[in-house]
C-alpha cells in the first residue's frame, strides 16, 4: 500500500518535532510548516493524505486553515490540536469538519493511536469512494448493455444490424472507429458489410489484426498498431488515416464457437483502451452475438424464402413460353417506381413479393385459355379475368410474416383500374393501396412491350403480337393516366424509364427497339 503523506503545521519547535518522529516512526512521510499561511504555500505543489495542525497559529489559526483547505480538497483527513488554556470543544472542532481533536499536553502514544484512527477512518473512507465510483462504473456499463441488448434483438435486418452495432459500439467505447467482420470459414476469409467510413474489406483468416483474433480466438489490445509486425500499415497510408491503440476479440455464437470479430480503433483523448473497456467490449460482444447469429440465420431463412417465390413465380410464368420471366420484369419495373416514390423497405418488400406472385392464380386456369395462340372468346377471356381471384385465394393461405401481409391484397388488384372500371373488384383509385396502382403500370407496360400469341390493341386498332412500338407504349401510358392508371405511378415510371430501359437493353429488350427513345431521354447512358 502506497504510504500517506502527513502535513504537520505546528509553531512549537518542541511539540513539532514530537510529532514528526512519531510520524516517521510509523513509516508515514511528514511535510512540516509553521502556520496556516506557509502551509498553504506547500500545499500548492504537494499532495498530502492527512492535516495535523495546531489551532493556535500565528496570522491564520488552524480552523480558518481548515476551512480553507476543505473548501478546494474534501478529501483531507485532519487531526486539529489545541494549545494550552484555549477552550475549543470536542464537538466544535469536529463540527468544523476534523477527523480527531487532541489536547495539549499529549504522549506520543496518545498521538499515535489518534493518528492510526483517523488514518484506518480514513482508508475506509477513500474505499468506499472507489467503491461508489466502480459501482457507478458497473451500472453504466450495465446500462449500456442493457440498452444495447434491447435495441440489437430488435432488428434482424442484417444491413441495418450491422450499422446500429458499430454505432452503439463506438460511442458506448469512446473510439474513433469501430469494424465488425463476420467469418467466412468455407472460403478461410472474414467480410466486412460496413466498417465507418471505409468500403467493405475481406480479409484472409490470419491476416491482419481481425483476421488473428478470427482464426486464433485471442484478444488484442495494443497501444499502438504499427507496434505489430503482422499489422498491415497499407490502409493507414490510403486512407490518410493512423491506427494507434486497437482493441479487438471474437465474437461467439450460443454454443461457443467463433462467429465474427469486433474491433474499436483509437481510443478517444489519446488513451489506450484500459481493462475496464475490455470487460465492457467482451459483454457487448456477447450481445453482438446472440443479434448477430439470429440476423445471419433469420437472413439465410429470407433467402430460401425469396428464392422458393422466385422458383414458384418462374414456374408459373414458365406455363407459357412468351410469359417467361414476365413476373420477373414486372417485379424490377415495380421496385424501380416504387424506389422513385420514396417507399419504405417494408413497403418495398410487399411490392417484390406482389409482384412476383400476381400471376399465381393463373395455375388455376386451364390449357386450352391459357395457352390459347389468338383471341380469347367472351367465355375464354372471363375464364381468364378469374386469375386475380385465385392469386388472392391462394395467396391468403400462404403463411406470410406480419410485415407481408398486405401481399395477397396487393397482387390480387394489379388489373384494378382508378376510375373503378377494372376487375375483379371494380376499386377505384380511392379504395386501392398504392402497391396495386404502381404492379398495374409495371404489368401493362410489360405486356405491351413483350411478344404475346394474341394481338395488342390501341385505341380500337388491332395490331399483331409482336411487342408494341416503345413509344406507343409509353403513350398508352400517358393517355390512360387518370383513368386506367395512377397519374403519380405513371410520373414516376417515366422518370426511372430510361434505367428500365438500360436494364434490360441487349437481353429482352433488342438494342434497335429502345435506342431510340434512349438517345432522347438519356443519351449520356448509351454504351
Amino acid at each position: 500500500m502506497e504510504l500517506e503523506r502527513i502535513l504537520i503545521v505546528e509553531n512549537d519547535v518542541s511539540d513539532r518535532d514530537k510529532m514528526v518522529e512519531a510520524v516517521t516512526s510509523m513509516g508515514h512521510k511528514c511535510l512540516v510548516a509553521r502556520d496556516g499561511l506557509d502551509a498553504l504555500e506547500l500545499l500548492v505543489t504537494n499532495r498530502v493524505d492527512l492535516i495535523i495542525s495546531s489551532i493556535n497559529l500565528p496570522g491564520m489559526d488552524g480552523l480558518a486553515l481548515m476551512s480553507r483547505v476543505l473548501e478546494v480538497m474534501p478529501e483531507t483527513a485532519f487531526i486539529m490540536i489545541a494549545g494550552y488554556g484555549r477552550d475549543y470543544s470536542y464537538e466544535k472542532v469536529i463540527g468544523a469538519g476534523a477527523g480527531d481533536f487532541i489536547k495539549k499536553p499529549f504522549t506520543t502514544q496518545e498521538f499515535k493511536n489518534k493518528l492510526k484512527r483517523v488514518l484506518s477512518q480514513r482508508r475506509l473512507e477513500e474505499e468506499n469512494r472507489r467503491l461508489l465510483k466502480a459501482q457507478a462504473s458497473l451500472n453504466e456499463r450495465l446500462a449500456t448493455i442493457l440498452a444495447m441488448a434491447t435495441d440489437l434483438t430488435s432488428e434482424l435486418d442484417v444491413d441495418r444490424l450491422f450499422q446500429l452495432i458499430i454505432g452503439k459500439v463506438t460511442e458506448a467505447m469512446a473510439a474513433e472507429r469501430t469494424s465488425l467482420y463476420v467469418i467466412d470459414w468455407d472460403n478461410e476469409e472474414i467480410w466486412t458489410k460496413v466498417a465507418e467510413q471505409v468500403e467493405q474489406i475481406r480479409l484472409p483468416l490470419g491476416e491482419g489484426i481481425s483476421g488473428r483474433v478470427a482464426k486464433t480466438g485471442e484478444t488484442i489490445n495494443i497501444p499502438d498498431a504499427w507496434d505489430l509486425p503482422y499489422f498491415n500499415r497499407d490502409f493507414d497510408r490510403r486512407h490518410n488515416f493512423r491506427t494507434r491503440s486497437v482493441l479487438c476479440l471474437p465474437i461467439r455464437n450460443q454454443q461457443g464457437g467463433t462467429i465474427g470479430v469486433i474491433q474499436v480503433i483509437n481510443k478517444k483523448g489519446g488513451e489506450i483502451f484500459a481493462l475496464e473497456d475490455e470487460a465492457l467490449l467482451k459483454s457487448l460482444s456477447a450481445q453482438v452475438g446472440i443479434a448477430l447469429e439470429n440476423s445471419l440465420l433469420h437472413e439465410e431463412l429470407k433467402l430460401s424464402f425469396d428464392s422458393s417465390i422466385r422458383a414458384l413465380s418462374a414456374t408459373v410464368d414458365a406455363r407459357h413460353p412468351l410469359t417467361a420471366g414476365h413476373s420477373q420484369r414486372v417485379t424490377e419495373y415495380a421496385l424501380m417506381i416504387g424506389e422513385e416514390l420514396n417507399l419504405s423497405e417494408d413497403d418495398l418488400e410487399v411490392l417484390k413479393y406482389a409482384a412476383l406472385l400476381h400471376d399465381i392464380g393463373k395455375i388455376g386456369i386451364r390449357d386450352e385459355v391459357l395457352l390459347k395462340n389468338g383471341s380469347f372468346t367472351s367465355e375464354e377471356r372471363r375464364e381468364m379475368n378469374t386469375h386475380p381471384e385465385k392469386t388472392k385465394k391462394i395467396l391468403e393461405n400462404f403463411h406470410f410474416p406480419r410485415s407481408l401481409n398486405r401481399v395477397p391484397e396487393t397482387a390480387a388488384h394489379h388489373h384494378e383500374k382508378v376510375n373503378g372500371e377494372g376487375y375483379p373488384d371494380g376499386l377505384t383509385g380511392d379504395e386501392m393501396n398504392l402497391g396495386s396502382k404502381i404492379l398495374a403500370a409495371a404489368d401493362v407496360f410489360d405486356a405491351l412491350t413483350s411478344r404475346r400469341d394474341y394481338p395488342k390493341y390501341c385505341n380500337g386498332e388491332k395490331m399483331d403480337c409482336e411487342p408494341m412500338p416503345l413509344e406507343r407504349a409509353v403513350n398508352i401510358l400517358k393517355k390512360d393516366a387518370g383513368s386506367h392508371f395512377d397519374v403519380d405511378v405513371v410520373e414516376a415510371f417515366l422518370r426511372c424509364l430510361p434505367r428500365a430501359l438500360l436494364h434490360y437493353r441487349g437481353n429482352h429488350f433488342p438494342e434497335e427497339y429502345v435506342d431510340q427513345m434512349l438517345r432522347q431521354l438519356a443519351p449520356d447512358r448509351l454504351p
